[in-house]
């Protein structure tokens, strides 16, 4: 027994030494989360932006802008925000799109995903969103059933603020360039602090805020992992993905020492009009 635990010590102090010598060796893959606006609107977010035709011409325009920085990536493979049960029929409307058979819809998925797909050559996509949802209702109830009076007065005066910058950074006169650099932009990024707030909503006996961050948490997680299956050495991964996703997505992502994280600013541009207060 003694020499057996002496040989997985020894074992235990080689291994890391090999696999950080075999890293070396391995150039990591590179990974860029877009966190995007939702065209459509969203419909099942927190809070939904007002819509606007992004199938108009001008907006075209904006778009393909947008498209031309983010091809300065060169990204060998597209992930969109999409369940991989779909994934097999949404390749079958690209390879439409791209034969000519059909116009794209409105969403980012497709004015983002498959035009810039196209544009690249790519033969496919990939889904990797996965279930989940959160329970507000669930929450908002807990807190109000503990009492917690001064919790919620500062989470109506947060959610205000959040409430107020997305009113700013989706006004129909910004360009969707300056709407994507908000989107990535650190303010919007640390508006993720709001689940914070929400895990605390509850008490001992009826946790419902934690009980559904660990959801939203775990949502992520598995998200990342589809998006590290991806990014293989050499490749180069763009992720378009809703913003809300972006601050835990670039966590995950940066943390992994086996992916290189890509800032989106760093080829839309820092400026552009983005708002930043």
């Amino acid at each position: 027994m003694r020499a057996f635990l002496c040989s997985l010590i020894t074992a235990l102090t080689i291994v890391p030494a090999t696999f950080a010598q075999e890293a070396e060796r391995v150039a990591n893959g590179q990974v860029m989360v877009l966190g995007s606006f939702h065209f459509t609107g969203g419909g099942q977010d927190m809070i939904n932006p007002e819509v606007d035709d992004f199938l108009a011409p001008h907006r075209q325009a904006e778009i393909a802008d947008v498209l031309d920085r983010l091809e300065s990536f060169a990204p060998t493979r597209i992930a969109v925000e999409l369940l991989p049960a779909h994934e097999a029929r949404f390749n079958e409307r690209y390879s439409q799109y791209r034969a000519g058979e059909i116009e794209l819809g409105v969403n980012e998925r497709q004015q983002i995903g498959m035009r810039l797909a196209a544009r690249l050559g790519h033969d496919r996509l990939y889904a990797v969103d996965h279930p989940g949802g959160m329970d507000f209702e669930a929450m908002m109830g807990a807190a109000d059933e503990a009492g917690q009076d001064r919790l919620m007065a500062v989470w109506q005066t947060y959610i205000a603020g959040v409430q107020a910058h997305i009113a700013a950074t989706s006004a129909s006169d910004r360009s969707v360039l300056a709407r994507m650099i908000s989107e990535n932009a650190q303010p919007t990024r640390d508006m993720h602090d709001l689940y914070l707030l929400l895990a605390q909503m509850g008490s001992v006996d009826n946790p419902a805020g934690a009980r559904e961050m660990t959801n939203w948490w775990g949502r992520n997680i598995h998200i990342f992992a589809n998006i590290a299956r991806l990014a293989e050495s050499g490749e180069r991964v763009l992720v378009i993905y809703g913003s809300g996703h972006k601050a835990l997505l670039d966590e995950f992502v940066g943390g992994a020492p086996n992916i290189e994280w890509v800032d989106a600013l760093d080829y839309l541009g820092e400026t552009g009009g983005a708002i930043t207060d």
